[in-house]
């Protein structure tokens, strides 16, 4: 068979396989609350305080929610609400709705590793070898299915841009920008990488007037959702203003209880100092109320944040039990050992020992080790808002899809396997 209609013939087979995965996670019990009895999501019950913003936006009234008694344009950034509402206007059934968010998504993965096979001149096997992979550990695959965390979205285009990245191919730059532009529409944890890597990749690429394509698509996200920002509350939304709610977000990491729950217990859990609503006007005074506060535990507890921090290392690189539990009926928290966490775990660090190794051997040469770079850069670059702020097991999953891919390439690479 040739090998466009073989392809053809997985593509076909992995639609089959996403329509059911898709239609099982959808009848999942933690799941089952967003749809009604005829099926159509409840746009009420959406997780992460998407359920006010989507039913706003679908509903035409606008991209906006309240909080504390205050209108607030800038808590979400656009790309999964969006996202949700444009599907929901086609179709309020909840099937309808994941399947064709994850058949979009799963497919994204599906053709940037065909792409990258294609021009890599890797079989058949190799690709059809690690397509299971990405999907076949449980927590990875309930994180790609989703639809109510953003990091749904990053678990589906970090790894797709890894491979684009790595694959020598001038059409590439046109499709990095692309996702460049969506990741840093979606989460602000991708913020410091889309801002870095356009850059990095200016310096690693030959000389190809096409490279500057990913700053152009960086320039265009930054560009409408500042003016977003200054249109709706008349502040340029960008850096640690990117969202009104950002400091909010940083009081809970910047809590003396924080080391007493994170990361065994949710963080949802922790009390904190809330606003009085009739002392605020707009969301960004609400957010320099908690800036200020920010600042003095900062002053008075460094130290503290410090060694927080240290947890939020350990976590990323070690942990394997389950992480943010709420109490059972009986008060008590479950934090088992999960057998994802665990095989997640070891691709992860094998691959940071793996690539600092190659690196370190050949870091005179930094064009022959691009895909080190590109891992490291990925993972260092991801990893930075996550320590500052905080990390749970879902927020890793595309840095761990991408440090799978990595391990698949060097064991297929001969000069690699000589060496081991």
């Amino acid at each position: 068979m040739e090998k466009k209609n073989l392809i053809k013939v997985i593509y076909f087979f992995f639609t089959i396989v996403v329509l059911l995965l898709s239609y099982i996670y959808a009848n999942f019990d933690q799941v089952k609350n967003l749809m009604d009895e005829n099926n159509d999501i409840v746009f009420s019950n959406l997780m992460f305080d998407h359920a006010e913003l989507v039913t706003n936006i679908f509903s035409g009234d606008g991209y906006y929610q309240y909080r504390y008694g205050v209108k607030y344009y800038l808590t979400k950034l656009p790309f999964l609400p969006l996202i949700i509402s444009f599907l929901a206007s086609i179709s309020k059934n909840l099937y309808f709705i994941y399947f064709i968010k994850n058949l979009v998504f799963f497919s994204i993965i599906f053709f940037s590793l065909n792409f990258f096979c294609k021009v890599s001149n890797k079989n058949k096997i190799f690709f059809v070898s690690l397509l299971t992979c990405l999907f076949i550990i449980p927590h990875n695959l309930h994180v790609l299915l989703n639809i109510t965390f953003a990091d749904t979205i990053v678990a589906s285009l970090l790894p797709s841009l890894f491979l684009l990245l790595v694959t020598k191919n001038q059409n590439k730059y046109f499709f990095i920008s692309l996702i460049i532009f969506a990741l840093y529409l979606t989460k602000t944890s991708m913020f410091f990488l889309c801002v870095t890597l356009p850059f990095i990749i200016i310096f690693l690429e030959k000389d190809n007037k096409r490279k500057i394509l990913p700053i152009l698509g960086l320039l265009l996200a930054i560009s409408i959702w500042g003016v977003f920002g200054v249109v709706k509350t008349g502040t340029f939304s960008f850096g640690s203003k990117i969202l009104s709610v950002s400091s909010e977000g940083m009081t809970i990491a910047l809590n003396k209880n924080f080391h007493k729950f994170y990361p065994e217990k949710s963080v949802d859990l922790i009390e904190y100092s809330k606003p009085d609503k009739k002392e605020y006007n707009n969301e960004w005074e609400i957010y320099d109320y908690y800036k200020k506060i920010n600042s003095i535990y900062l002053e008075n507890n460094l130290d503290r944040y410090i060694k927080d921090t240290f947890i939020k290392i350990k976590v990323i690189l070690f942990n394997i039990q389950r992480d943010s539990s709420f109490p059972d009926n009986k008060g008590n928290f479950s934090n088992p050992i999960k057998i994802s966490f665990l095989i997640n775990k070891i691709f992860f660090n094998l691959s940071i020992i793996i690539s600092i190794i190659v690196f370190l051997k050949n870091f005179k040469k930094l064009r022959s080790i691009k895909l080190e770079i590109y891992l490291l850069s990925i993972i260092s670059l991801n990893s930075f808002p996550l320590i500052i702020g905080w990390a749970t097991a879902k927020h890793l999953t595309g840095m761990t899809l991408v440090s799978i891919i990595y391990i698949f390439i060097k064991l297929s690479e001969k000069k690699f396997i000589k060496t081991i």
